[in-house]
């Protein structure tokens, strides 16, 4: 690694990560003429699917089911996707895969934690003046634990492409063409943190959570402004990069001129740009980190508004392993184009915070299923000239977008209503469509009946309406459970500031999970593991007892208690994992710490939809072109049965058997 490329890679989000060399793919090929194309949707919804089919409006998802077989899968306790995607990457249960939850805790700090990645800052550095020159480079790892199914091809040399595999940051390969997927930050450090510039900051909300609010005075017809990149962890105090904007305003045309850096462009009043691409100084003359962004002029006049896309990581010099190899990022630029990086690159955020209309939003989120059919089509086209090989593609706009609109299909959610079911009812339904026309490019380039060709489609978990929050951790307090140092101000407190340790024997962080405050574990345990056993007991049945009094209804489907030597072997693994009933979920203050004065109230988010309950109301689905013969199969199953085409016997971690007869 030479000099720019230490320093790069040392700067960037405070890591460092060396790329892993592009060499020579596969030096041999196997025998097998066997191909495997698996399309990971997620979120498509069984009951849904069903419904469009026997309206005839998804005729490529009916013909292959009519060939081979569609069936309901069972997913991850929870159904989340980080736990569901990490189960079919390993072929096993979390208890192997050691992912729980969107949300992790260190319990000897009590700090929470993405699940799937740790990012670390380079170990020593040299203090020279105002800069910060690192002796070491940092570390980017894969919490995932467990031997993924694609380093089994690897082994046997079978030509592998793994598009966007949801909790899959970074990519670690040396063999396999990656590009990662959900769990992928942006280049701020985020996951999806877009800049708004605008002239009137009063219209937005003052505590945005998805990205900044930059107030902009224009001087005359002219504004100068910069956008803000990533952190330079080479200085002191890490201050973030900048690079200046300049915009001009015609007096009267609703038309704006932007220049970024060496870029100009001449957009109307709703219109988009392409993407971007940007350098960020971080040490000049000697480097700078490369991004890509979009533009989206919301107003010019009387106020001026733009919205920028959250910053992605350039996949075509990237300064993060976010492809592998290099080389295959290039590649993908150069014949396709730009394209997101980021985990997901829907921005519920911006729509939940009145950031994007409606309109733009779904302006946006065609974009987003464009690109992804283009790259699609290039894998498609590359993949048909191998003799043997596996390709997963992977599509996110199911999940997202069901998540955003659910509450205009669902006449329980409180923020149903008649216009919004009229202007945009049939947006899921559209969605599922396109999927079924990308399904048939799929089925236009690829032989259905060949038998050596074994052609899968899946989701990790199906969906759900989202009308009620549950606080968990004020139900915990308010059911003798937790304890609070200031019981009057119970909604002013950050992460679990107002919590008394002393008095507290249980503690709710991320969607799903539960933890015991153990003793000998948690860093302020008091439950001694004596009493472990019983205080899960008494938790659980309650749970399961807890009522909404608005509804009559019980919030609660299913409670799991994790086993106890599974929580030995994984440290951070929650005591109890909630399975909600249908119409239910953890607040969204709950998931970091924070409590509310009513233990449940309406969700009055755009965010209607979910899946994070009982996984028995939420399967996901499979279509494949062979008839499934096992009987009640599960996600895992789908990972032996990818292996098994190839003949390959894995490890006995995987614990799902093969969906088709022998």
């Amino acid at each position: 690694m030479n000099r720019r490329e230490f320093l790069k890679t040392s700067a960037i989000l405070g890591l460092g990560c060396s790329f892993l060399p592009a060499g020579c793919w596969f030096n041999t090929r196997p025998q097998s003429k066997k191909k495997v194309i698996v399309l990971g949707i997620d979120g498509m919804d069984t009951h849904l699917a069903r419904e469009y089919m026997s309206q005839g409006l998804l005729p490529n998802f009916s013909r292959l089911a009519k060939k081979g077989s569609m069936r309901s899968v069972a997913t991850s306790m929870p159904p989340q996707s980080p736990v569901a995607w990490s189960s079919f990457i390993v072929g096993a249960s979390p208890s192997v895969h050691g992912i729980y939850d969107f949300i992790h805790r260190d319990p000897q700090t009590m700090i929470p934690y993405l699940s799937t990645s740790n990012v670390s800052p380079p170990g020593k550095t040299l203090d020279l003046g105002n800069w910060k020159i690192p002796f070491s480079r940092g570390q980017t790892e894969n919490l995932r634990k467990g031997k993924p199914f694609w380093e089994y091809l690897a082994d046997k040399d079978i030509p592998t492409t793994i598009f966007k595999m949801p909790a899959n940051f970074p990519c670690e390969s040396k063999k396999v063409m990656m590009v990662s997927g959900m769990g992928t930050p942006d280049l701020r450090g985020g996951y999806g943190s877009f800049t708004l510039f605008t002239t009137a900051p009063n219209l937005y909300k003052d505590d945005m959570t998805g990205g900044k609010l930059i107030p902009v005075a224009f001087q005359g017809q002219k504004l100068h402004t910069y956008l803000p990149g990533p952190a330079n962890t080479l200085k002191k105090n890490s201050p973030e990069v900048t690079i200046p904007i300049e915009i001009w305003r015609d007096h009267h045309h609703p038309l704006v001129r932007v220049v970024v850096q060496d870029k100009e462009f001449l957009l109307q009043q709703g219109e988009w740009t392409g993407w971007i691409q940007l350098s960020f100084p971080m040490l000049e003359p000697l480097f700078d980190v490369k991004g890509i962004c979009k533009l989206y002029i919301k107003s010019v006049h009387p106020d001026f508004t733009m919205y920028v896309s959250p910053i992605n990581i350039d996949p075509s010099d990237p300064a993060l392993p976010v492809v592998t190899s290099e080389n295959y990022g290039e590649e993908l630029v150069r014949n396709v184009g730009y394209f997101y990086t980021q985990g997901f690159p829907e921005d519920t955020k911006a729509l939940s915070e009145g950031v994007l209309s409606e309109r733009e939003y779904m302006d946006l989120a065609y974009q987003i299923i464009h690109e992804r059919r283009m790259l699609l089509d290039y894998e498609l086209k590359r993949f048909e000239r191998e003799d043997t090989g596996m390709l997963f593609f992977y599509f996110s706009s199911l999940d997202q977008d069901s998540h955003m609109y659910w509450r205009t299909i669902d006449p329980y959610h409180p923020l149903y209503d008649e216009e919004l079911h009229r202007k945009y009812g049939h947006t899921l339904k559209e969605l599922y469509i396109v999927m079924d026309q990308t399904l048939g490019e799929v089925l236009k380039q690829n032989d259905i009946n060949d038998p050596n060709l074994s052609l899968m489609v899946m989701s990790d978990h199906g969906f759900a309406p989202f009308r009620r929050q549950v606080n968990v951790n004020t139900w915990l307090f308010k059911n003798g459970y937790l304890g609070l140092s200031d019981i009057k101000n119970i909604e002013d407190k950050g992460y679990f500031e107002n919590v008394d340790w002393s008095r507290t024997g249980a503690y709710s962080v991320g969607i799903n999970s539960i933890y015991l405050n153990l003793k000998g574990r948690e860093r302020y345990g008091t439950v001694p593991e004596s009493q472990a056993r019983e205080l899960l007991k008494r938790i659980r049945r309650d749970l399961l007892n807890l009522v909404d009094v608005t509804t009559g209804k019980k919030a609660v489907s299913r409670v799991l208690i994790v086993p106890e030597q599974e929580r030995r072997l994984n440290a951070h693994a929650p005591d109890l994992i909630i399975g909600w009933n249908i119409g239910y979920r953890t607040s969204w203050g709950s998931i970091l710490g924070g409590f509310s004065r009513e233990v449940v109230s309406d969700n009055l988010d755009k965010w209607s939809g979910d899946h994070c309950v009982d996984p028995n109301l939420v399967p996901a689905i499979l279509y494949t072109n062979k008839r499934v013969t096992k009987e009640n199969p599960n996600l895992c199953d789908i990972t032996a049965t990818i292996l098994k085409e190839f003949r390959i016997t894995p490890d006995n971690e995987v614990e799902g058997k093969s969906l088709y007869s022998v």
